[in-house]
């Protein structure tokens, strides 16, 4: 039994590394779904280039500001998610404990989710009500990629800059 659960943490942590690489890859400046051009039906870029530079520099600002307070919240995550595979690898895993984590967890993930939603309107507040208009309510801001729509996009694809 000590053998299966040991090899079940290792497969956890490989697991959950092998995420953290996928997930990293748009925030690193990869191109990946939802970035760019691709997103929101092909105006990714278009929404960056429409913006005034004023707008840009906000929008940069913001995003810079959400990127700091999701990372710090990303690494507790992390840091809770190890200790949550160490606790169940061991002989007589404390269940109580492991739900705690894991609850604590949760509500990162809900404090992630609320930031993400907040640099979503803060993004949609920038615009003016003719580039409202143009873009429609997911245009910038809430789309994919977690409230940044296509607004930073991908440089090969003609979007904004990447951080």
């Amino acid at each position: 039994m000590k053998g299966a659960r040991s090899s079940l943490a290792i497969v956890s942590v490989i697991m959950l590394l092998g995420a953290t690489v996928a997930y990293a890859g748009p925030w690193g400046g990869g191109c990946g779904a939802g970035f760019g051009k691709g997103a929101m039906g092909g105006q990714g870029g278009a929404i960056w280039q429409d913006l005034s530079k004023e707008q840009q520099q906000q929008a940069l600002s913001l995003r810079t500001e959400f990127l700091k307070k999701a990372e710090s919240v990303r690494s507790e995550i992390a840091k809770k998610r190890i200790q949550m595979l160490e606790m169940a690898a061991k002989d007589t895993p404390d269940e109580a404990a492991i739900e705690k984590l894991r609850e604590e967890i949760w509500a990162l993930k809900d404090t992630l989710r609320n930031e993400r939603r907040a640099l979503g309107t803060k993004m949609r507040g920038l615009l003016t009500p003719e580039q409202k208009k143009k873009f429609g309510p997911m245009g910038f801001g809430g789309g994919f990629g977690g409230g940044f729509g296509g607004f930073h996009g991908c440089p090969r694809a003609g979007g904004g800059p990447v951080l």
